[in-house]
């Protein structure tokens, strides 16, 4: 099928160097692997991924089994983590739970260099504390998995997005901001003005952006507790000398995240070149039935 490939034999041995880094790594960091299925329940991804994401809205395969049951083919690991700590009584042993996975995941996208409509993805998940030295070790274990592999010159693209507190007032601004602009936005970018405010940002097509680079800046409006969270984060990257800079446009493409969000970069190939990201989702296991419990991966 198109937007899927083959591994041949002789690719086996890269694959496989590439797992065993990552086990490594995920060893050395006390992640333990966890395997999920690769098909979900498809309400799991429409309420954490989010409707009105790209995600849920246009890549994701679903389909009805025999049964009369929505299933979806698994379009990314987290929430599946999230329900899987919840389902087993996770909650119960010392905090935080720190899982890994390698697993195909699935997305209806447009075919093109590096991306697939099935693809292997490697994550991290700790899910128990809200502690941010824990949002600065999640990104430290990725950054050591790419230089284990002799992958230098990297940058840290860095946000936070504030909580549940403080973002109402921020997409306040950003409405204002955009319905100033509206004749300039594209038919995607005046649904998510609606539905789904938060990815205006992240939108690519010309015209929208720079509306989106002169959109007000969600660390303008970060309640006290997430200034704090976020000024201790730099604190901890710069400690361990991983060269970031704030990206006031970077939001990441589900609705899940709070706070923390980030991706890893090649210094000189762009925010279209990102090699892996992430963030914090406090209120992930909370939306899945849960009693409120932070989490933070990549």
């Amino acid at each position: 099928p198109r937007g899927t490939q083959d591994i041949l034999p002789q690719e086996q041995a890269y694959w496989r160097f590439v797992e065993q880094k990552a086990a490594l790594i995920c060893q050395l960091y006390g992640y333990e692997r966890i395997n999920t299925p690769v098909i979900e329940d498809a309400g799991l991804f429409n309420r954490s991924v989010g409707e009105g994401t790209d995600i849920v809205d246009k890549e994701m395969y679903t389909f009805e089994d025999r049964g009369g049951n929505k299933l979806a083919l698994a379009p990314e690991g987290t929430a599946s983590v999230c329900r899987a700590y919840l389902e087993h009584g996770m909650q119960n042993l010392p905090q935080p739970v720190k899982l890994y996975y390698i697993a195909s995941m699935f997305r209806y996208e447009r075919p093109q260099a590096g991306r697939y409509r099935q693809h292997r993805q490697f994550g991290c998940e700790a899910v128990g504390s809200d502690d941010p030295a824990l949002d600065a070790e999640v990104i430290d274990t990725a950054w050591q998995f790419y230089t284990s592999m002799n992958i230098s010159q990297l940058f840290l693209a860095l946000n936070s997005i504030g909580c549940k507190e403080c973002r109402p007032a921020y997409l306040d601004a950003l409405k204002e901001h955009y319905v100033r602009h509206g004749e300039k936005l594209c038919p995607d970018c005046n649904i998510r003005l609606v539905k789904n405010r938060m990815r205006l940002l992240d939108c690519k097509k010309p015209s929208c952006q720079s509306v989106a680079d002169s959109a007000p800046k969600s660390i303008d409006y970060l309640c006290p507790a997430c200034a704090e969270h976020f000024s201790q984060l730099q604190k901890y990257l710069g400690l361990l000398g991983i060269p970031f800079g704030v990206n006031h446009r970077l939001v990441r493409g589900f609705d899940y995240y709070t706070r923390t969000v980030f991706e890893i970069q090649p210094a000189s190939g762009g925010s279209q070149s990102a090699l892996g990201g992430g963030g914090r989702y406090d209120g992930l296991i909370e939306e899945l039935g849960g009693k409120p419990t932070p989490g933070v991966g990549f």
